[in-house]
């Protein structure tokens, strides 16, 4: 399905964005209004499927390699694949923490994350940070990295209060569609208090999908929802927040 101009008009970096999960193919997707846009793994099999697709893109694209927290149990029988593929990979992830559902232990999630963070200390590569309902525990875990390599915060959902905090480790935003709800007010209020220079965007398809497309998979070129929104809160026009996000997501990547 194609897009209005009007949502072509600037380009966007999806920074999060689980094609190889899409019950859509390549050859039915948009791309029109992407620069380039990252594929992530939450498993062996997901992150080298992200490999795959990632070489079948009609665009730019960049992949990673990682252990979803919910699957943090299963990281002994995975670790060696996983240690061959950050090799690879451009990115590390996506890893992280989850005391929501808490489908792996608490203790498994610390050693998964851990041992994520320093794959990306040893390779000076950029690692993605599923956090929910656990911002106290990984920010005492991530500080310890600061500096080393660059730290996405993907799907951010932290209130006013953790957002100020984690601002202090010079972390990565990446902003998704969850802003564009209506129950999304501390979100709102949280993407106001992120500098420019902070900011990313991501669609985290086929989830998460932004008002008004709800209800539907979500693909790339809805990221120019949520941009629209980001850019409402931030007082910004379209375009300059197209700069900073593309100019970002260049600078972490090293591009």
């Amino acid at each position: 399905m194609k897009e209005s101009a009007s949502n072509q008009e600037f380009k966007w970096v999806d920074t999060h964005c689980h094609l190889q999960l899409s019950k859509h193919k390549i050859s039915e997707i948009d791309f029109s209004n992407i620069e380039y846009l990252i594929i992530p793994g939450v498993d062996t099999k997901s992150s080298i499927k992200a490999r795959e697709v990632c070489e079948s893109l009609p665009i730019k694209g960049y992949w990673s390699a990682g252990l979803h927290p919910h699957d943090a149990k299963k990281m002994e029988d995975e670790k060696e694949t996983l240690e061959a593929l950050f090799s690879e990979a451009h990115l590390i992830g996506e890893t992280g923490l989850d005391y929501y559902r808490n489908l792996s232990s608490k203790d498994d999630q610390y050693k998964n994350l851990k041992f994520h963070l320093e794959a990306s200390k040893h390779y000076k590569k950029p690692i993605i940070i599923h956090c929910r309902d656990s911002f106290d525990d990984l920010y005492n875990l991530v500080h310890e990295y600061q500096g080393e390599f660059p730290i996405i915060l993907h799907s951010w959902t932290g209130g006013k209060k953790w957002t100020k905090r984690y601002l202090d480790l010079d972390i990565y935003f990446s902003i998704s569609g969850i802003v564009t709800y209506d129950t999304a007010k501390d979100l709102q209020l949280s993407v106001e208090e992120i500098p420019l220079e902070r900011l990313l965007l991501e669609t985290d398809t086929p989830y998460l999908t932004p008002t008004p497309k709800r209800g539907e998979d979500n693909q790339p070129s809805y990221v120019f929802y949520t941009a629209q929104k980001v850019a409402d809160l931030k007082g910004v026009s379209l375009e300059e927040l197209s700069s900073h996000t593309i100019a970002n997501t260049n600078t972490l990547l090293g591009i």
